[in-house]
């Protein structure tokens, strides 16, 4: 702005001779002095060029306010203007339908598409990708289906357009297309709104949704939109930091297909500890949007690496020359980047010791430090750090929240440098924001993950896998007792996603058994995983009750039974005639008594489907009976 207004004002001062106008040019510079005779000819001009070279950057105006001013004016633009205001203010549609009429002329448009047949000779845009390409588009999709379906998440489709009015507004710089009957649409910018919209509207406190679809940007040019494919996961519910890590590990094993994780960084980071360092290091709220925007060009580096601290010698200097930030204040936001960033299990420690202590700082380094022991028990604290100079992608991220991207540092000169791969965190704020404040429930704690599967299709090497058949059941990992045995059912959920079992527990440290069973038949859970502490302590055996509409038994089994060649099986039913069934190291015993070959196949068998809810209707293993009979009983 400040060089267009040196450019602006030579347009508007013609010079006689090259010493006038170095003297001129000089004095408008150095002493932003004007030359009198002219300011009075060209007042408004004199205003306008005052503003362009303010000394201080952030009173310039930006691109869009410099076009929005109306000078110097023009005849078409009057008449233009006169036109929208009196479609903006008069009630009646008619100004309105005519404009649409003449932009929807059938004769207009005849003539536009003749014009463009004539220079463009092949459509080229009505196949986007060639067979091979839409082949992978779909493998990475399924792919990310079937993580997400392993975590028990249902899927919600999302609209991919709505009428503007029907739209609650968040400043987004969305696709808006007009329609012939004069309506404007708005394309899908994200997938998490029209769930919050969702979730306000059906009064949802505990559910788990993804969705796998398009969202959409607008091009450069005269161009079709842009479209992008994302995949959303959501958290109803559930405590703080233990949603965000089932989040952080739904991305992760979504990632883990596609890349090595150790080429993946998680920077982690929270809302108040940001807004903690502003205040530390004495940035103003109207100087902390472009602060932000300055040092979101090293999110995608690693904390500590070399890569990065080169890039503090340019923002560096940005800051103190375009921002006019004092060097105190540089200093310190140079401090935190250089010395309180990098991995969490370090920085936590630093970031406590340095920042006072207030409630709110407190809090957020309290769920970090939380969420990196969550992380640890499902053994992806490999690459987490924690990035307190990092800014939200999305304004309603107001607690923790988190971006993973490809690692420069560790591989240099690649494409896939510094990708983006995922966004999210916990966006109670929004909820809150969108929630009728009249109703006498609160709205749920919720958290997401946003995957970029368009980077993944761009950067990784593709290699086709078969994808498993999935278990038709959910199994809720439960506790009784113990304190919740919180880690233990974050291990065994943990055990059964990776054998490719639908699995969840319910994210709170210390649930109640009571609560346990309410949040397995609100989700429509048939098998329960629950751990005690007598029994993983001692035995290392957990009891599964598994739930029917008429029949409730237990099956008692070893953490290993889904993935090891030697368990140990005790099936009881419960009604008074119980039986027992041993397989302990291949032995196949009923009461003491060895099963024949063909009877053993077919308990294995039994038990297979049973335990995986293959055929439900077709089980009836459990019954009074003494002895196990043919299929028919």
């Amino acid at each position: 702005m400040y060089s267009l207004g040196v450019v602006f004002f030579e347009l508007w001062h013609p010079f006689e001779t090259s010493m006038e106008r170095h003297v001129v040019l000089s004095n408008l510079k150095q002493k932003g002095e004007l030359p009198a005779a002219w300011v009075a000819e060209f007042p408004e001009q004199a205003s306008l060029l005052r503003h362009l070279m303010s000394q201080s950057p952030s009173d310039r105006p930006s691109a869009t306010e410099l076009i929005q001013t109306a000078f110097p004016p023009q005849m078409e633009y009057e008449l233009l203007d006169n036109i929208l205001r009196t479609m903006q203010t008069s009630e009646d549609r008619s100004v309105y339908d005519k404009v649409v009429n003449a932009i929807f002329n059938e004769q207009i448009l005849e003539m536009k598409s003749h014009h463009q047949h004539a220079i463009v000779r092949h459509d080229t845009t009505s196949i986007q990708f060639t067979d091979v390409d839409t082949e992978i588009r779909d493998y990475v999709a399924e792919v990310t289906r079937e993580v997400f379906k392993q975590h028990c998440a249902k899927r919600l489709e999302i609209v991919p357009m709505r009428l503007l009015e029907d739209c609650q507004q968040f400043n987004r710089n969305t696709v808006k297309l007009l329609t012939y009957g004069g309506d404007m649409l708005e394309l899908c910018y994200e997938l998490r709104l029209p769930f919050a919209n969702w979730v306000i509207a059906n009064q949802k406190s505990s559910f788990k949704r993804y969705e796998i679809s398009s969202v959409y940007r607008r091009a450069i040019g005269h161009s079709p939109p842009n479209p992008y494919l994302q995949g959303d996961f959501d958290i109803l519910g559930g405590a703080s930091a233990l949603t965000e890590a089932e989040a952080l590990k739904v991305t992760m094993d979504v990632l883990a297909r596609f890349f090595q994780l150790d080429l993946c960084g998680i920077h982690l980071n929270h809302a108040n500890l940001l807004e903690a360092i502003w205040s530390w290091a004495g940035i103003k709220a109207e100087h902390r949007q472009k602060v932000a925007e300055l040092l979101s060009m090293m999110a995608s580096l690693r904390p500590q690496s070399s890569k990065r601290k080169s890039k503090w010698v340019v923002i560096r200097r940005q800051l103190l020359q375009e921002l006019n930030l004092a060097e105190a204040t540089v200093n310190r936001l140079q401090t935190v980047g250089l010395r309180f960033c990098g991995a969490a299990d370090q920085a936590l420690p630093r970031l406590r010791g340095a920042l006072p202590t207030d409630k709110p700082t407190r809090k957020a380094l309290d769920e970090l430090t939380e969420l990196f022991s969550y992380l640890r028990v499902w053994r992806i604290e490999k690459h987490v750090y924690v990035d307190a100079l990092m800014p939200p992608t999305e304004n309603y991220h107001r607690d923790l929240f988190f971006q993973i991207y490809l690692e420069k540092d560790n591989h240099p000169g690649s494409l896939t440098d510094g990708g983006l791969l995922a966004v999210g965190g916990r966006y109670d704020y929004l909820l809150h924001q969108m929630w009728d404040h009249q109703s006498k429930t609160n709205p749920p704690a919720a958290v997401g993950t946003s995957l970029a599967l368009e980077t993944i299709i761009q950067h990784s090497s593709i290699d086709f896998n078969p994808i498993r058949n999935q278990a038709a059941t959910n199994i809720l990992v439960c506790s009784r007792g113990g304190g919740g045995l919180l880690v233990e059912r974050m291990e065994l959920v943990a055990e059964l996603w990776e054998e490719n079992i639908k699995a969840e527990f319910v994210p709170v440290p210390d649930p109640s058994l009571t609560e346990q069973y309410e949040y397995a038949s609100e989700h429509d859970i048939k098998c329960l995983v629950i751990i005690t502490e007598m029994g993983v302590s001692q035995t290392g055996i957990v009891k599964v009750t598994l739930t029917w509409k008429l029949a409730q038994f237990f099956v008692l089994f070893s953490v290993g039974i889904l993935y090891s060649s030697e368990y140990s099986i005790f099936l009881l039913n419960d009604n008074v005639n119980r039986f027992g069934i041993s397989i302990l190291r291949g032995r196949k015993m009923l009461r003491g008594k060895i099963l024949s070959d063909s009877c053993w196949m077919q308990l294995q068998h039994s038990l297979e489907t049973l335990l995986f809810g293959i055929r439900w209707d077709s089980i009836h293993l459990l019954s009074s009976c003494k002895e196990v009979k043919h299929k028919q009983d």
